[in-house]
């Protein structure tokens, strides 16, 4: 009995950051499928509408097939797979996560789940981009979720399999949401030849990368870094850098409890934010450290603000000229003038990236 191998894939918006990166998960998708198959998965699977995707994963070696459900519903999905293939064994991942996963590394899963019987595995048990599992079964006696983030949970406690989460990496952590992830990601040594030419905005970030990767081998130096941040990551900080860490982690589990929109969500630096207003908000914050990651998500929701992805991903690359006048505008152009090297982006930005941020700066970072 082998393990199949699946790859979801949805469109984003219109706008031109958002097919980039679209372009960007697809590439990374097809990237994996091929591993994947090297790894001995099969079969391959890609579901996906869309054009250029299906075009990439088929070129990666999966059969690619159009999502049966409308609105799309992650379980149903995969429960459908599940009995159409006659699946007992399955992984499933997003495009866009699993770019830095060796051949060996997926191998190793594979092998695992082969040996398992009811087991399943995920590379984070209450927010999973990667699922592994056996038997397939299992998903007829849960709450099939709509996204992928809590089936690892489910399926432990509500369809009795054995769960471990796996080894915490760059590679198990990093996926692909914004710009800045993306940015980073060809910054690693393990970064795939495939993905090296892409166009990840190095013009608008390149420059701030390198400065916070100096940093992070730097005594004396002091990063912060602001946002959902967990323990596993400030262990890591606290073991891996050279410099000093300054942490500010709130709202773990922010999106999972609906507090983005229920208006409950709050941070500290919320709260001065409001006080003294964006110029010298980042004044404060330069007093703090030498630089910093930070994850805006719980500020605006703090705020209540409520921008489109294709706002956030402008503001993340300090595009304060496209956005419309008001708070995100005046807030971008702070950040932008801000005088220490600054990141901005979502929660992987203080997870994954900054996981593979640390590991690609100790394997070669920019000299001074």
């Amino acid at each position: 009995m082998t393990t199949a191998f699946i790859v979801f894939f949805g469109r984003g918006g219109p706008s031109e950051i958002e097919r980039r990166l679209d372009s960007i998960k697809i590439a990374i998708g097809a990237v994996v499928l091929s591993r994947a198959g090297g790894a001995g998965f099969a079969p391959l699977i890609g579901v996906t509408a869309d054009a250029e995707a299906r075009a990439a994963f088929a070129h990666g070696g999966a059969d690619v097939v159009a999502p049966r459900t409308d609105p799309f519903h992650f379980g149903q999905e995969l429960l459908g797979l599940s009995h159409a293939r006659r699946l007992e064994r399955m992984a499933t991942i997003g495009a866009g996560a699993g770019a830095l996963l060796s051949t060996e590394e997926l191998a190793r899963l594979r092998e695992e789940i082969d040996a398992g019987e009811a087991l399943v595995l995920s590379n984070n048990y209450y927010s999973a981009d990667l699922v592994a599992f056996t038997p397939a079964s299992a998903l007829t006696v849960i709450d099939l979720p709509a996204t992928d983030n809590p089936l690892p949970r489910r399926l432990h406690q509500q369809g009795g399999l054995s769960s471990r989460q796996l080894d915490r990496s760059a590679a198990t952590l990093l996926d692909v949401d914004t710009p800045a992830d993306a940015a980073v990601l060809q910054r690693h040594p393990a970064c795939p030849p495939e993905l090296r030419a892409l166009d990840t905005w190095e013009h608008e970030l390149g420059e701030r990368i390198d400065a916070l990767m100096r940093l992070v081998t730097t005594p004396e130096r002091e990063l912060v870094v602001a946002g959902r941040v967990g323990a596993p990551v400030w262990s890591y900080l606290e073991s891996q850098t050279a410099c000093r860490v300054r942490m500010l982690a709130e709202e773990r589990g922010m999106q999972a409890a609906g507090r983005d929109t229920s208006g409950e969500a709050r941070t500290v630096l919320g709260f001065l934010y409001r006080e003294i207003g964006p110029e010298d908000f980042f004044a404060r914050l330069g007093e703090l450290g030498d630089g910093m990651l930070f994850d805006t998500r719980v500020l605006f929701s703090h705020l209540g603000w409520q921008p489109n992805a294709q706002e956030r991903f402008a503001s993340d690359l300090f595009r304060a000229d496209s956005l419309a006048d008001g708070e995100l505008r005046a807030f971008t152009a702070a950040a932008r003038a801000a005088r220490f090297p600054l990141l901005l982006g979502g929660h992987t930005l203080v997870s994954g990236v900054l996981w593979t941020l640390v590991e690609a700066a100790w394997s070669g970072h920019p000299e001074p």
